[in-house]
């Protein structure tokens, strides 16, 4: 699920401009600046750290689904073909997988969306 994004490059990060960003929050905010500010210039700037969140995001839901997927395996293996239809822990390992593969999907029609424009 993460091959589509793997390949997109982040947005272009000036390493020298985070001092700079860094000291221009501290100079605006009396005491300490919002942590999501703080982020996006340690970054290079919000899009930077947007495209690192998404990356994170769908790694993690690709790596959950992917338990999920085995942990039904184990589980069906376990079981005869008759208790299978009644067993609660195997429909459960089944919604938790089609949550995570769909969450996983979201991330990925939105970061085409965002990389499209």
């Amino acid at each position: 699920m993460t091959g589509t994004a793997a390949g997109a490059s982040l947005p272009s990060m000036d390493p020298a401009a985070c001092p700079a960003l860094l000291d221009d929050l501290h100079r605006r905010h009396d005491g300490p600046p919002p942590r999501h500010a703080v982020r996006a210039a340690l970054f290079g700037g919000g899009a930077a750290w947007r495209v690192l969140r998404n990356r994170a995001a769908l790694a993690e839901q690709a790596r959950l689904a992917a338990e999920a997927r085995t942990g039904a395996a184990r589980r069906r293996a376990m079981l005869p073909a008759a208790d299978c239809l009644r067993d609660r822990w195997l429909s459960r390992l089944a919604a938790t997988l089609a949550h995570h593969r769909a969450a996983a999907v979201r991330l990925l029609e939105a970061q085409r969306k965002a990389y499209s424009q």
